[in-house]
């Protein structure tokens, strides 16, 4: 981690202050992802996982026009064409939340925006910069609790400068779209690797993936290909991936969480359709979960 550091200072040094991203090479390949749809549930004790996700590929045009036009600092911009747009309905712990992450077939995120109702009311969107992002927030004052979200007046700002960045041409990803990452990457086989940089409030994060063998899961899950409706249910051969998050910047040490795991988590993929079919890690105060997957379409 020492050595790291120092070679993360040494670089920035070098090179002045390296823009988060903006280089469009990418080591994914997006025809390798073949799902529309996904949906995982987990249930232990009071920990409970109910997440949707959906892929839409849209125009560059249409990406443009949804981004933030950040009242100070440079936002990062689609420079490919078509874009993506992740759409997740998630209830975690009791918390409803609407996402929408808008990133390039590289992995490159442009912006996320937050709709959560219930128990919290808000709507918060990160506008992601060259060096950190823009946020936009918006509450309801009292009386509005039961209008819309674009009816909430209560609104709010800010920003954040990273202190260390990634290295210059570095793609930043975002945690909503770890599911295209894993379909898209280069990891077939067990021993293949694959490493990115994702973009977290609190700064930016080295992500590594490493295939470490197969494992059989048993698994239960609807499956829509084409029109072809199955049961996928016993037990079935996945390829084992660990996952692991650090902070490049020893400041930032927080947990990387991922749909409340924290620490070190497991990835299972089916390796002929390259659906991740059950995640695994710690969550707080029961340990061990797996959240598995229920439903697919490609």
């Amino acid at each position: 981690m020492k050595l790291k550091t120092l070679l993360l200072t040494l670089f920035i040094g070098l090179n002045s202050f390296p823009a988060l991203s903006q280089a469009q090479d990418t080591k994914l390949d997006p025809t390798l992802v073949k799902w529309k749809n996904l949906h995982y549930k987990a249930s232990v004790l009071f920990f409970s996982v109910n997440v949707k996700y959906t892929l839409n590929q849209i125009s560059q045009a249409d990406s443009k026009s949804a981004l933030l036009k950040p009242s100070k600092g440079t936002g990062v911009m689609p420079a490919v064409d078509p874009t993506y747009r992740i759409d997740l309905d998630s209830k975690i712990m009791g918390r409803k939340s609407l996402i929408g992450l808008w990133f390039d077939p590289s992995g490159t995120a442009f912006q996320r925006t937050q709709t959560d109702t219930g128990s919290k009311q808000r709507v918060k969107t990160y506008r992601i910069l060259t060096d950190g992002y823009y946020s936009l927030e918006a509450k309801p004052k009292e009386g509005e609790e039961d209008l819309p979200p674009n009816k909430w007046t209560q609104k709010g700002e800010g920003a954040k400068t990273f202190n260390k960045l990634a290295p210059k041409g570095g793609i930043i990803a975002e945690p909503t779209a770890l599911y295209y990452l894993v379909s898209a990457s280069s990891i077939n086989k067990p021993g293949d690797k694959f490493e990115e940089y994702i973009f977290t409030k609190h700064g930016i994060f080295s992500l590594k993936l490493h295939a470490v063998d197969y494992k059989e899961i048993e698994t239960n899950y609807k499956s829509n290909q084409g029109g072809k409706k199955q049961t996928v249910q016993g037990e079935n051969k996945t390829l084992h991936i660990t996952m692991n998050a650090v902070a490049i910047d020893p400041a930032d040490a927080d947990d990387f969480d991922f749909l409340g795991l924290k620490g070190d988590i497991d990835l299972y993929m089916d390796p002929a359709t390259r659906v991740l079919v059950q995640v695994s890690g710690k969550a707080d105060y029961i340990g061990r979960t797996d959240i598995k997957l229920k439903e697919v379409s490609f």
